[in-house]
């Protein structure tokens, strides 16, 4: 189990610290809407090396510990990557942030799961409570940014209407109980796959006019 501390900010702007404790940390993937878009990212995924799933949407569990709200990361080798997600964080309510599953692209060639528990998992330490956006969840936004020749390009965005609902998820994978973290599965690049050391991941509520974002640097060991 890990404790993490995150900063809750109330739909008033209000703003409080808690503790959420996690037991078990899952990513899902392969959550697109879109089944015919999942289908064409399978077999872009094939093209470089990826083996399809025998089934979608997947789900995969890896150690907590790999959790982390830190702005600094350390990998083995060069040819990592992240990846934007919502985050839910299941504590004595439904918390809502953005975060990167992280990802050891050469051994995903291999060994999916094992490329997965290779690498941190990183949300931002700001959160929003579930029940805050129930109503308008389709309509938040999530994007990447990757930091190229001291230049910031935009990797990734899309609305999550995109990605399998949360309440969706948290049923096909029978994951509705505390001390869960789910990460939701990501959204299609705006670039080709990059290796960058430098990666900011954004969630924005344009209804409740409110926005996270969080930066890490990633250190090649």
């Amino acid at each position: 189990m890990v404790k993490i501390k995150v900063e809750i900010v109330e739909a008033d702007g209000e703003l409080v610290d808690e503790l959420v404790d996690i037991e078990e940390l899952y990513l899902a993937g392969y959550t697109g809407r879109n089944r015919e878009l999942v289908r064409m990212h399978i077999l872009e995924l094939q093209k470089l090396g990826v083996p399809a799933p025998k089934s979608t949407p997947i789900i995969m569990r890896v150690s907590p510990y790999l959790l982390t709200t830190g702005d600094k990361i350390e990998v083995i080798g060069d040819k990592t990557s992240g990846e934007v997600e919502y985050v839910l964080l299941i504590g004595d309510d439904i918390y809502v942030t953005v975060g990167s599953d992280h990802t050891d692209r050469w051994l995903e060639k291999s060994d999916i799961q094992r490329s997965k528990q290779l690498c941190p998992k990183i949300i931002a330490p700001t959160v929003w409570r579930y029940n805050e956006l129930r109503e308008h969840w389709d309509k938040l936004i999530i994007r990447s940014y990757v930091v190229m020749n001291n230049r910031l390009e935009l990797y990734q965005e899309g609305f999550l209407e995109m990605i399998i609902h949360p309440e969706r998820l948290l049923e096909i994978f029978d994951l509705n109980r505390k001390g869960v973290a789910l990460f939701s599965g990501t959204i299609p690049l705006k670039r080709d796959l990059c290796y960058t050391r430098e990666f900011i991941i954004e969630m924005e509520d344009p209804i409740l006019n409110r926005k996270i974002t969080h930066r890490y640097m990633v250190n090649f060991l």
